[in-house]
């Protein structure tokens, strides 16, 4: 037997999965089809996800139909008090620049639910970040 392992996807694994034509989409699929992952996604991967799509220049109407069909295949987690404490000794710890902040943001949202492992596309946003692992693509 199996253990399930909860995974938080990275927003780029979100894009990829949506866009037929990447070269990564079938890696990007393969999280969704792995019965092993139990998924997870931030409301911050969210609000990313619509803005890199809309500037994709992709129709809101697929964005939408993607993202409607993605909320029942997994569980959005938010942020809360607890998440917050984390992000604010993640950031004296680190000390983020710019659009770093987000993703230690969403560290701060997987070690608030005790989620160790995230799937990106991006590792380099992650890989110094020692409270986590990055699930190989």
């Amino acid at each position: 037997m199996h253990m399930m392992i909860d995974l938080v996807l990275d927003t780029n694994i979100l894009i990829y999965a949506l866009n037929y034509d990447s070269v990564n989409y079938n890696s990007a699929i393969t999280f969704f089809l792995n019965p092993n992952y139990k998924l997870f996604i931030t409301s911050k991967n969210i609000s990313e996800f619509f803005g890199v799509t809309s500037k994709l220049k992709i129709p809101y109407s697929s964005s939408l139909t993607f993202y409607k069909e993605l909320k029942n295949n997994l569980t959005v987690l938010f942020p809360s008090e607890k998440s917050l404490l984390i992000l604010e000794t993640l950031i004296q710890q680190y000390q983020p620049k710019g659009n770093q902040v987000y993703d230690i943001e969403i560290v701060s949202i997987m070690m608030a639910n005790n989620i160790k492992y995230v799937a990106t596309f991006n590792q380099k946003d992650f890989k110094n970040i020692h409270e986590i692992q990055i699930l190989d693509i």
